[in-house]
């Protein structure tokens, strides 16, 4: 025979969703999962005990709108902490069987809850195990004739029961927010996604390629001492991020006959057919490094160029001359570094321009438009004469033509290696530095891509970028990482360039480029996403795969709505923390601690480090004064620890205790700078005296 197999509550919960019986039997609550909300570590004995000695209580587990500020009530603890004889355990069962069941609560995904005599609307949010909330889904797998019996499961068969997790999500980014539709979590070769669910009944099916979750049954007796088993499945909200990242595809996603058939082939990954990776690689490695070059340029010329105080005389021209070269010598370390990752890029991603460019013009008049832009471009854009002036003690060195000599220049054999394997910065004390083999260590040629002119103003070969065209509508907006602070526009319009390569590339196959950086991924699907407020609902899911796609998979209906709340959520409780600091914090004390943390520190960072300990607060202060009170930091050549016997690394012992004293010490110095900016200090911390607690142990009198 052939009995229709249904979804329905947990058992013990049947016909309670409703003043009466007749109302109970059609409440959708009595057809649909529930959602069980634990608030202790030890939430699954609590959940066995339940079911072992009072199921009916199952309804207060229920999960409802709560904040910490109006939790819900403790339910009862149900765990048998102590064995007691199974006739004593049978005898409270059946008392507690024929006591008449209360009626339960309608579930809902909003209530109004009163928070310190203020009535707030709160959706129903899952929290986070690091908040001490657990969650279950509960639902009755049963036969749909007369008593309802348990659809019995063959466990390691055909047969498998498992939950889903879907995205409630309006058809469009900006649609209605009370529209919304399902979205099923599909992975395949191409990764994670969300895709459309049809509507109606077509949401009650299961998506080809939808993640399917485990579940576990709970044996337990019901009121008539008939074995029932509860499936269950542990709700993932640890997952959120993981959920809201993912990308969503408002296209119909696959039904599940069309799933079946592509898992019996081996499906090859899809190769990107679009230029956002390598984009998005050029912005990474050269765009904004090269606007942050353009930053730090701005920023150091106007406070070279600012008039002094009244009071103080005119910074002498020599004092500024050399505070203007140390500082273009910096700019040119970095813009030798940020040349090679440009030519390397035109060598993977544009080889037909970089061989124009090797060999000095050839083919260059063969390129596509796009690409002849490019090479056209890298060649107008040059270095001022004011810039060059600026820079002529470097040295030999003389200045790149332009900026496509510059990039030829930098992959000159030998230069990469000796720029990237020197410990030294650029500066004055450097310049005609040499390796153990008597090279020059700095590359030969010049070539600032953002640095500071003979007149103390910014200057560079960004200024050829006035000639491309936008690259957006809106390129002309003020910088969009510092919208407060005076920045440069020039940084904007770094923008164009990316454009202008961006047309050159050929719509591809994108494997030699590094995959798109994940900020970039996280913005496309926010924006796909939309303004909704990230509902979801569960559902669970009973498969026979040798009856399927003639007998699809049971899908149950939908758990009522939810959030799933963030780490950071301001709703959500707080897992009690104890830290323990040291007592006696005294020299004497402090000496007893083992120093049992050990750290491996090389030659280079050595170097640094010591650089880091000769300076004090007052040189950090006197970095930033404008002349007469500036004063430049004195952090050497950039060399290594060294000895007698060669460059030398350090291990380093520590004492943790000691260690966690300081940051205590930095974190409340920190949060008082900064409450200036973000006012937060008055929220910041509160402490309560403990009397007697003494660092010292008194003397025995």
């Amino acid at each position: 025979m052939n009995h229709p197999t249904q979804w329905q509550a947990p058992q013990p919960l049947w016909a309670r969703f409703g003043t009466s019986v007749a109302t109970a039997a059609i409440a959708a609550d009595q057809a649909r999962p529930v959602i069980l909300r634990f608030a202790s570590d030890d939430f699954m004995e609590q959940m066995i005990g339940t079911l072992e000695r009072d199921p009916a209580r199952l309804d207060q587990l229920i999960a409802r709108p709560e904040t910490w500020r109006a939790m819900l009530a403790d339910q009862a603890d149900l765990i048998e902490r102590t064995p007691i004889p199974r006739l004593a355990q049978s005898a409270t069962r059946r008392t507690l069987a024929r006591r008449v069941k209360p009626s339960v609560e309608t579930t809902v995904p909003e209530a109004d809850l009163v928070e310190q005599a203020q009535t707030r609307r709160v959706p129903l949010k899952l929290y986070q195990p690091a908040h001490q909330r657990f969650y279950l889904f509960a639902a009755s797998l049963v036969c749909g004739i007369h008593g309802l019996p348990d659809r019995a499961v063959a466990r390691g068969g055909p047969e498998q029961i498992n939950f889903i997790i879907r995205r409630l999500m309006p058809l469009t980014p900006n649609g209605d927010p009370n529209d919304l539709h399902e979205y099923a979590y599909v992975k395949d070769a191409s990764g994670a996604s969300w895709r459309r669910v049809g509507s109606g009944t077509e949401s009650d099916e299961l998506v080809g390629g939808e993640e399917l979750l485990p579940t576990f049954p709970l044996s337990y007796q019901d009121d008539g001492e008939r074995p029932r088993t509860l499936w269950t499945g542990f709700a993932p909200v640890g997952r959120r991020e993981e959920y809201i990242g993912a990308p969503v595809d408002r296209a119909r996603a696959p039904g599940f006959a069309d799933g079946q058939r592509g898992a019996v082939r081996v499906v090859e990954p899809e190769e990107s057919r679009s230029t956002q990776a390598r984009v998005a690689q050029f912005q990474t490695e050269i765009a904004e490094p090269w606007k942050n070059l353009l930053r730090t340029a701005f920023k150091t010329a106007n406070a070279i160029a600012a008039a002094p105080p009244d009071g103080f005389n005119t910074e002498p021209g020599e004092k500024k001359r050399g505070r203007v070269f140390d500082f273009n010598l910096q700019q040119q370390h970095i813009s030798w570094l940020v040349l090679l990752d440009f030519a390397d890029y035109l060598t993977a991603h544009l080889p037909d321009v970089w061989a124009a460019i090797e060999n000095d013009g050839a083919g260059a008049t063969s390129l596509l438009p796009p690409r002849q832009a490019v090479y056209n471009w890298l060649g107008d854009a040059k270095m001022s004469s004011e810039l060059i002036a600026a820079l002529q003690e470097a040295g030999d060195h003389h200045p790149a033509a332009s900026l496509r000599a510059a990039l030829k220049a930098v992959r000159a054999p030998g230069v990469r290696e000796r720029l990237e394997r020197t410990e030294l910065s650029y500066t004055k004390d450097t310049l005609t530095e040499k390796d153990t083999l008597e090279k020059p260590v700095w590359p030969s040629f010049d070539f600032v891509l953002a640095g500071i002119n003979i007149f103390n103003q910014l200057d560079g070969p960004y200024k050829a970028l006035d000639r491309l065209a936008l690259s957006k509508p809106d390129e002309a907006e003020p910088d969009p990482v510092r919208p407060q602070i005076k920045s440069p526009p020039e940084a904007v319009q770094v923008d164009r360039l990316t454009a202008l390569v961006g047309r050159a590339l050929d719509k591809t196959s994108e494997k030699r480029a590094p995959p798109v950086p994940f900020a970039l991924q996280l913005r496309d699907a926010l924006k796909a996403s939309g303004s909704n407020a990230d509902w979801f609902v569960a559902r669970f899911v009973y498969t026979n795969r040798d009856c399927a796609p003639i007998h699809l998979p049971r899908l149950s209906a939908p758990t009522q709505r939810f959030q799933l709340a963030n780490f950071f959520d301001s709703d959500a409780p707080a897992r009690p923390i104890r830290i323990t600091l040291p007592t006696d914090t005294s020299p004497a004390g402090l000496r007893k601690y083992q120093k049992n943390s050990a750290f491996i520190v090389s030659d280079m960072l050595c170097g640094q480090i010591q650089r880091a300990k000769g300076l004090g607060l007052i040189d950090l202060v006197l970095a930033v004064l404008p002349w007469p009170l500036h004063k430049d930091l004195d952090l050497g050549d950039g060399s290594s620890c060294r000895n007698d016997k060669g460059n030398i690394g350090m291990i380093c012992s520590l004492s943790i205790p000691i260690v966690t004293i300081c940051a205590l010490i930095l974190l409340i110095i920190i949060v008082s700078l900064l409450d200036m900016v973000l006012r937060w200090l008055p929220f910041f911390i509160f402490c309560f005296p403990i009397p007697g607690l003494s660092g010292k142990k008194k003397a025995p009198a």
